[in-house]
């Protein structure tokens, strides 16, 4: 699969007054594959890349007292990181790790800089992204606010395919609620009920 045409046919609504040349930015992505259960960054490092995801979900984790909590979900055309280490350059609490298995290029930060520099035009892409992602992030958060009952139809509209990766206890550390909560709605909304 040309993943980089798929990208590009993904990137370029984004700036429709700009002609990006693709075959520049691809010089600094690396094209990877993960499996599903695979960490991609751990809590003992920092992260210095972020990960724009050709297909299959990503999840951000945190360990609290229960066990694994499941904080954000990512998507095929989303970008994947550790937002506050990113930025801040420091180590967090936060993993990245694969809900099934993914392709996705990764762009290191220092690459991101140098692209830039050379490529100006790929800046107003960024930030396009960036103002996407915080869409998308903020839709996200309000179904995750609806809570179970009222959000999991969305959840499963919104991100198609997610339910078949999670278990229930993933799905109810995402939305904070018990697993027989998760079962029930899951129940009432098979085919049929």
């Amino acid at each position: 699969m040309d993943y980089l045409a798929k990208m590009k046919e993904d990137c370029d609504p984004l700036v429709p007054d700009l002609i990006l040349d693709y075959t520049k930015v691809d010089l600094f992505l690396n094209l990877r594959k993960g499996k599903k259960g695979e960490v991609l960054k751990d809590t003992s490092s920092v992260e210095t890349c972020s990960r724009y995801i050709c297909e299959g979900f990503i999840g951000l984790f945190y360990d609290s007292e229960k066990g694994p909590v499941l904080s954000e979900i990512f998507q095929a055309t989303d970008v994947a990181f550790d937002f506050h280490s990113y930025l801040t350059g420091e180590r967090t609490q936060d993993y990245i790790k694969c809900l099934s298995d993914v392709v996705y290029y990764e762009l290191s930060k220092k690459s991101e800089m140098t692209l830039i520099q050379n490529h100006p035009d790929f800046a107003k892409l960024g930030f396009q992204i960036n103002h996407r992602m915080l869409k998308r992030l903020y839709q996200r958060s309000r179904i995750k606010a609806m809570g179970i009952t009222k959000g999991y139809k969305q959840f499963v509209e919104y991100l198609p395919g997610i339910e078949l990766h999670l278990s229930q206890s993933k799905i109810a550390s995402y939305f904070f609620c018990s697993e027989r909560s998760v079962r029930e709605v899951q129940h009432a909304l098979k085919p049929g009920k």
